[in-house]
């Protein structure tokens, strides 16, 4: 089949649902592997929509908004009523340009993190992550007369718009194979979505038992006659299907006005009156704190406190990896550390603080947590960190200028150094890649921006 849906839970808000089923339906008459990746949790965050297919990533915010829609990188969003007046979108949350930009940022930290997982080694040192791609999604359409000023980082599409802007956009250095992009939900835990994906296996849907998803799915629709002459097996598949239909006498003209209608029934099914919008579990943007005067966990998972923009050669993202010994695999798992769930609180949690990149050399700044029972230790020493920029310059640790050379901490305890790279960033670079090898709890890896996205 064309289309996958998988979830690490299943959506309550039945707008989400409606939008989830429409895309798939949308997306599975395509050639080709598309995977639909929803309501999951990614370093304490949960992201909204991520479609994978064989050369692009997409990390989308979903929003449903009855109106005309305002707002800006900065500052709060409005939605506009017929009357002329305006009421605030999300009150009390980041705005979705923050919000989406976020969600990128924890997502693409987990596939650096776990690259070695689904991609072989050669794949693994050269595809680069960072070309995902970061959308915002008004549903059911962005409405004329709309003004959202937004930068390149962030694209922003009418749901109606989003098929089209799936197939025909690419991720520059992103190449998937089906096996590679199977691999990536495994590890996310997420789980196939058995009513929907039962939907797409050949039966286009009851698009008015859309909202609720009932436990059985809608009637099959009368069978294409299959050729006298041969057998193909127990079940049609809808592209054979498509294609024997559409390569009967006259049917194009039929086909066109009958793929209209379904756009246009889809619009009206996702709309509602209600201004809260498709968005799940959303954490409150805290401010960066330094572990060392920290009186709770890091904040904002493996954002820590969100996206700090660069203020001329410094960067201060304090980006927290949080991880917990599984014993039956015997192996260090991921696990969120703001808001995470019972059992499966961090045991070691490691935060990049702050990166300063001014004149000729590089400081980081690191401190970490230790909620287990033993001893953690974080060399800040080049065989335990290596630093690279998109260009595939590398960033050698000068072992004898940290300070200290390890970080030692002991249980219920925190600690906090710093590494030093003797030599400038290269000119150009827009990012490095952090990675530890080993220490405290194995792999693991910080985007570091270096032009404030």
């Amino acid at each position: 089949m064309a289309v996958q849906v998988w979830i690490g839970e299943k959506p309550e808000n039945s707008n989400e649902r409606r939008a989830i089923v429409a895309l798939a339906n949308g997306l599975e008459r395509l050639d080709g592997l598309y995977l639909i990746l929803a309501n999951f949790n990614v370093g304490g965050r949960t992201i909204d929509l991520v479609i994978i297919k064989q050369d692009a990533i997409f990390i989308i915010e979903l929003k449903h908004c009855d109106g005309k829609i305002f707002g800006g990188v900065n500052g709060h969003w409005y939605i506009e009523n017929p009357d002329g007046s305006r009421k605030r979108l999300n009150p009390g949350r980041k705005n979705p340009y923050n919000q989406v930009v976020s969600y990128y940022y924890s997502f693409i930290n987990f596939l650096n993190e776990h690259r070695a997982d689904f991609l072989s080694a050669h794949k693994a040192d050269s595809m680069n992550f960072r070309a995902c791609k970061r959308v915002i999604v008004i549903v059911p359409t962005l409405e004329p007369g709309s003004d959202v000023e937004l930068d390149w980082k962030v694209d922003i599409k009418g749901f109606d718009e989003l098929p089209t802007f799936l197939v025909t956009e690419r991720s520059a250095d992103i190449e998937l194979t089906d096996e590679e992009m199977l691999k990536i939900p495994t590890i996310l835990r997420c789980t196939r979505w058995q009513e929907i994906n039962d939907l797409l296996l050949g039966v286009l849907p009851d698009w008015h038992s859309i909202p609720e998803i009932g436990p059985s799915p809608p009637a099959l629709p009368p069978p294409v006659p299959a050729e006298p002459s041969t057998s193909i097996g127990p079940r049609v598949s809808l592209l054979a299907r498509l294609r024997a239909v559409v390569q009967a006498p006259g049917t194009w003209l039929t086909l066109s006005t009958s793929l209209l209608a379904i756009v246009l029934l889809v619009i009206v099914l996702v709309r509602s009156p209600q201004v809260e919008g498709i968005s799940f579990i959303d954490q409150p943007l805290l401010p960066s704190q330094s572990l060392m005067n920290a009186t709770s966990s890091a904040a904002g998972g493996m954002l820590g406190g969100g996206i700090v923009p660069s203020n001329g050669c410094v960067w201060s993202g304090f980006q927290s990896v949080g991880k917990r010994w599984d014993a039956p695999s015997q192996r260090w798992i991921s696990v969120g550390v703001d808001g995470v769930v019972a059992g499966m609180e961090p045991e070691v949690v490691v935060t990049l603080e702050q990166v300063v990149y001014c004149q000729n050399q590089i400081t980081l700044i690191w401190s970490m947590r230790n909620n287990s029972d033993a001893p953690a230790i974080l060399p800040l020493r080049s065989d335990n960190i290596i630093i690279r920029d998109p260009f595939g310059n590398e960033y050698r640790i000068a072992d004898s200028k940290s300070q200290p050379t390890e970080v030692r901490v002991e249980p219920a305890s925190t600690g906090q150094g710093k590494a030093i790279v003797p030599r400038s960033v290269s000119q150009n670079a827009p990012s490095l890649l952090v990675r530890l090898k080993e220490q405290p709890f194995g792999e693991a890896s910080w985007l570091v921006s270096l032009d404030g996205n």
